[in-house]
Parts: C-alpha cells; sequence; structure tokens
C-alpha cells in the first residue's frame, strides 16, 4: 500500500507498483543551525555583517504562500543577523514575492513569517500590475524590459530568500527568480514565460536555457548584496542551506537539488500513479501542474496517469480558464499565444497539452466539466482506488511516484541535467 499526498493530507492506494523516489539525503539534525553556519559562512560574498550598515533600509524578499519554502526557519536567523550588524527591525521590511500570483491574505502573511516577526516587521505583497509602483532599470539582450519593485529599488540593500528546486522554464527555482518574476513587473514576467515554446527551457537545465539567461541579465540589472536559499526534502525537511553571492550560491544549491531530486529510470512506465505533493503544491492546478510535467516524464508515450492534486483553490489564474473556455485544443491555443502571449494561458496550453499527450485521470476537487476541458478525465477522491485497479489491470510495468513536484524523473539516454 502507498500513501499520496493529497492537499493537507494523504490517500492510501492499493497497487502492485514500483515507488519512484528521490535519492537518501539525510536532513539537517539541526536546522536552525545549518541555517546560521550558512549565514556565517557565506560562498563568494561578505558576511552580512560586513555588507549593511546602520542606518540603511533592508528589503528582503520572501515566497508566497504557494511555494513550500519553510520562510519562518530561514527569516529569524537572517532577521538576527542583520539586527547585529545594527540594522533594527524598523529598517528591514519584508517583499513577498508574489510575481503575478494573487493577493494574500493577512492570515497567509502571518503564517509564511510566523507571529513574531509578522508582528515586528513591516511587510507587503508585490503587485506587478501596479505601473505607478514599477520602476524600469534597463532591457536584456533579448529585449526583455526590466520593471522591478519601486520600494525593493529604493532600498540600501536587497536581501533574496527562497527555496530551489526544479522548474519547468527556468531549469531550477530560488535565485533570480526571487527577483524577477518575483518582484518584476507583469510585462517582463510574460516575456520571460513566452519562452516557453523553446525546447531548451525545461526542468534541471541552466546552461544554454535562453529563459534562465534572460533572468540573470535582469537581475545583474539590479545586483542584490545576498542571497540565502534552502533545499528541502519532499517532506519539507531542510537539507541544505546556502547564503552569500546571489549567483554562485543559488549554483551551488541547483547541485544539491540533483544530488537528491533527480530519479534515473532504466525503461519508462506504461501507468503512473503521482501526487504533486500534497499542500501549497497541489493548492491549485496552476501550481499541481509543474508535478504532473515532472511525473510524465517517467511515462511511455499516450501512457496513463492518475494524479492527485487537491486543487483547494480551483484553477489558480483566470487565464486558464478563459484559454480552457475559448480553444478545443493545444493547437488552437499555441497559435493564438504566438501571437498574442498571455499569462495563464500558456499554462492552460500546457495542460491542453499534457491532456494530448497521455491519458490523465486527475483526482481533484475540480468540477468534473472544467477536467475535462483539461482533456482530462475526473475522478472523485472517494472513487480513486477504483480508477486505479481498472488501470493497473491493463499495464504491465506501474510506477508509483508521492512527491512529483519535487522529483525529476530521468531515464538514462538523455542529455544529462545541468548544474
Amino acid at each position: 500500500m502507498f500513501f499520496l499526498p493529497y492537499g493537507e493530507s494523504s490517500l492510501a492506494v492499493r497497487v502492485d507498483g514500483e515507488l519512484i523516489r528521490h535519492r537518501d539525503c539525510p536532513p539537517q539534525e539541526d536546522e536552525t543551525r545549518a541555517i546560521v553556519e550558512a549565514l556565517s559562512h557565506p560562498i563568494a560574498s561578505p558576511r552580512l555583517d560586513e555588507i549593511v550598515r546602520p542606518q540603511e533600509r533592508v528589503a528582503v524578499i520572501v515566497n508566497d504562500i504557494t511555494r513550500l519554502t519553510r520562510s519562518d526557519l530561514m527569516l529569524p536567523p537572517l532577521v538576527q543577523a542583520l539586527n547585529a550588524a545594527g540594522i533594527p527591525d524598523r529598517d528591514i521590511f519584508v517583499v513577498f514575492a508574489l510575481g503575478i500570483h494573487r493577493p494574500q491574505t493577512p492570515a497567509e502573511r502571518r503564517r509564511i513569517l510566523g507571529e513574531d516577526l509578522y508582528r515586528r516587521l513591516r511587510c507587503m505583497d508585490h503587485d506587478a500590475f501596479d505601473e505607478a509602483n514599477l520602476v524600469e532599470v534597463g532591457v536584456t539582450s533579448f529585449g526583455n524590459r526590466v520593471q522591478i519593485n519601486r520600494h525593493v529599488l529604493e532600498a540600501d540593500r536587497i536581501v533574496l530568500t527562497g527555496e530551489i528546486i526544479y522548474h519547468l522554464i527556468a531549469g531550477y527555482s530560488g535565485g533570480r527568480k526571487s527577483l524577477v518574476p518575483g518582484v518584476a513587473g507583469a510585462r517582463t514576467t510574460t516575456f520571460n514565460h513566452n519562452m516557453i515554446f523553446d525546447p531548451r527551457c525545461r526542468s534541471g537545465r541552466l546552461e544554454g536555457n535562453p529563459a534562465h539567461e534572460d533572468l540573470m541579465e535582469a537581475c545583474r540589472l539590479v545586483e542584490p548584496d545576498f542571497l540565502l536559499n534552502v533545499v528541502l526534502d519532499p517532506r519539507g525537511r531542510l537539507v541544505k542551506a546556502v547564503a552569500g553571492h546571489w549567483e554562485l550560491a543559488h549554483r551551488e544549491g541547483c547541485k544539491a537539488v540533483d544530488a537528491m531530486l533527480r530519479a534515473d529510470l532504466e525503461e519508462p512506465f506504461d501507468l503512473l500513479i503521482a501526487s504533486a505533493g500534497g499542500y501549497p503544491l497541489d493548492i491549485d492546478l496552476r501550481q499541481a501542474h509543474k508535478g504532473l510535467e515532472n511525473a510524465v516524464q517517467a511515462l511511455k508515450p499516450g501512457g496513463s496517469i492518475v494524479f492527485y492534486a487537491e486543487c483547494r483553490s480551483g484553477s489558480g489564474h483566470p487565464g486558464i480558464d478563459d484559454y480552457l473556455h475559448r480553444f478545443a485544443n493545444d493547437q488552437e491555443m499555441e497559435a493564438e499565444l504566438r501571437r498574442n502571449f498571455a499569462v495563464g494561458g500558456h499554462k492552460a496550453w500546457w495542460i491542453a497539452r499534457l491532456g494530448r499527450l497521455f491519458d490523465v485521470h486527475l483526482v481533484s476537487q475540480l468540477p468534473e466539466d472544467f477536467v475535462r476541458r483539461c482533456h482530462f478525465q475526473p475522478v472523485a477522491p472517494e472513487r480513486h482506488q477504483q480508477r486505479v485497479t481498472e488501470l493497473a489491470a491493463k499495464a504491465r510495468r506501474i510506477g508509483v511516484l508521492p512527491y512529483s513536484g519535487f522529483t525529476l524523473p530521468f531515464l538514462s539516454g538523455k542529455e544529462a541535467l545541468a548544474s
């Protein structure tokens, strides 16, 4: 029996399958000490107390509620280090890197920061659509006009925080992504997302990835002062913390991701039973889709997958709903996106494309008619075992992937991951 994460709980699945799991990387016994050690021994950078000066204002960029980041673990030692360097709480402010995500509730902000820091520090959500609070800082060689949150730019120091995990377009999350798209303008983000049709933009690849290179150029226009990123295991436990230079420390974190989250396979499966990894990775279809993209890397062409993603917040973006209503298939969506790229629409294209290439059975809270417009087959949570049993009876080789939002299956013979 396997237990597949689903929302903040799990669903039991009875199936005779091969477990696809990440490599064994022991979590840190003392997580806070690991963060302090990283801050004390930064990579290619002076320590924070050698960077900041009293009376300087420090902007700390923090992931939003859609990311499993452990900001409540990272921020207390970080703020303590800033305090010790002569920066009082009143000169520290938190900007949540929403990118183009929805605004957060006060309860969500409190959950991210923890009660103590939420009470002590000023915090704000980034608004990618508020032109009055965006400043253009330059243009990348790709032609991307880079707009950044005015409050961040007006700070004397900028500190990036976040989690490093595989990312569908940029190769890996974390690092430069906290700035762009985290606190960038919608126009800047849209330009970068428009690179999804380039096959070089994919999970686990940095070298030769134009989306990553565009983000790097954008970040160099601002040159953040410091970075603190974490690598977590699928249970959210700290495996590694990296701190220091925003580019070089991040690269070390990407190597740690490969060492833990890459799953090497000899051959693909006929049927895959997979979960996005539970909340918040399955908070909505926009986020859960990332795990689905990872999972199908382990499937044969046209293979079947039962995918568990609660999606309590629905699709996650009105553009997804719009495209799924207006267009019959991914080919129509791609034609429209190439004419007039729309964030949200690009996610709908990705989703519909998977529905064409694979036999996708989605276990979720989403309405059945919506799931069918995704070109998936809806499965009610109370009937998931029946669907698994039916599909397993016709499959020769079955895999089980409980944390697809983290784990990247990698078939031998493919191009090696870049790190």
